[in-house]
């Protein structure tokens, strides 16, 4: 065993192997992106968002200001490691995460709300993320900070750009698009499960031993909450729809937190341990997820109904 933990150590301490895996990683989920909303034409975006512009309002509403205040409440009562703690505030505000997209269709979510909700949350982030850097390094022993520009350019652009081609190539080159998204449907799922095998055993060892029970309950108070406010702000749409804005209340940017921890924090660059840290939150936050989706099923069940995903 001790030879297992050992070689796994010097796999993470390779600088050069793991320089490789995070720029390969840079790539899955962008290319997701590309997958999911190039099934979508820039007027069905376009149309979503008007139809449910006060919707959207409300969802900014909660991810720009209730979430943030929410994480911090929870953080400041329980005590949170703070390697954990920074890593759940810059997520509180770091949003339009792509993973919403893989969520909302695996939860049998709709795709084409998540995606028009990742694109506007996306755009508005470089406003709401500075600020809020500067009040958590005020509230908490952290110096964290972010300008627009920085957001624009290392996070932003790896959902919109994905994002826009994925509108265009569907308007203009529709044949050429349905081979495109078949080959890199193919490429993100072998990517993504490598990836994950890669990293779960380190992110389970972060999240018992880094994390601990005290932060493992702060996880689940504040992605149950969140969840719940986008399920029943969402009320009166259909669950398809719900399911989807409910994951993007709860949901954080993996691209936001690596880029303004490292930003903050220089000497990261010289450690993939946090990298390891923030795929334990990552796995985490997906368990806790999960959770809910199988209480849901099991309520639906009972109700005699089913949940169906849209297809990808």
């Amino acid at each position: 065993m001790e030879s297992v933990v050992a070689w796994y150590d010097g796999l993470l301490n390779n600088k050069e192997l793991m320089h490789g895996i995070l720029t390969w990683l840079g790539t899955i989920f962008p290319i997701y992106v590309f997958v999911v909303t190039s099934k979508f034409t820039f007027e069905s975006i376009i149309e979503v968002i008007i139809k449910n512009k006060w919707l959207l309002l409300k969802v900014f509403l909660i991810v720009s200001i209730a979430t943030p205040l929410i994480t911090s409440g929870i953080i400041a009562i329980f005590n949170v490691p703070l390697v954990l703690a920074g890593i759940m505030l810059i997520a509180s505000i770091a949003v339009g995460d792509p993973f919403d997209l893989v969520d909302a269709h695996g939860k049998k979510g709709s795709l084409l709300m998540a995606s028009a909700i990742m694109i506007i949350l996306v755009i508005l982030m470089p406003l709401t993320v500075p600020v809020w850097m500067w009040v958590f390094s005020q509230w908490f022993p952290l110096h964290l900070s972010a300008t627009p520009t920085n957001v624009v350019t290392h996070v932003s652009i790896v959902v919109l750009v994905p994002a826009f081609l994925g509108l265009l190539f569907r308007q203009y080159l529709p044949k050429v698009t349905d081979i495109l998204e078949k080959i890199l449907k193919k490429y993100f799922v072998i990517s993504a499960l490598l990836i994950t095998v890669f990293f779960i055993s380190g992110s389970i060892g972060k999240i018992i031993f880094v994390f601990g029970l005290t932060g493992i309950i702060a996880m689940f108070l504040m992605i149950s909450i969140t969840l719940i406010m986008g399920y029943y702000v969402a009320k009166g749409l259909d669950r398809k729809e719900r399911i989807s804005i409910s994951l993007a209340c709860s949901l954080g940017n993996m691209a936001a937190v690596l880029f303004i921890a490292r930003l903050a924090y220089p000497e990261l660059d010289k450690s993939f341990d946090f990298l390891v840290t923030v795929f334990g939150w990552v796995v985490l936050r997906w368990l806790i997820i999960y959770c809910w989706f199988f209480f849901m099923k099991y309520r639906v069940k009972k109700e005699g109904e089913t949940l169906e995903e849209d297809k990808i």
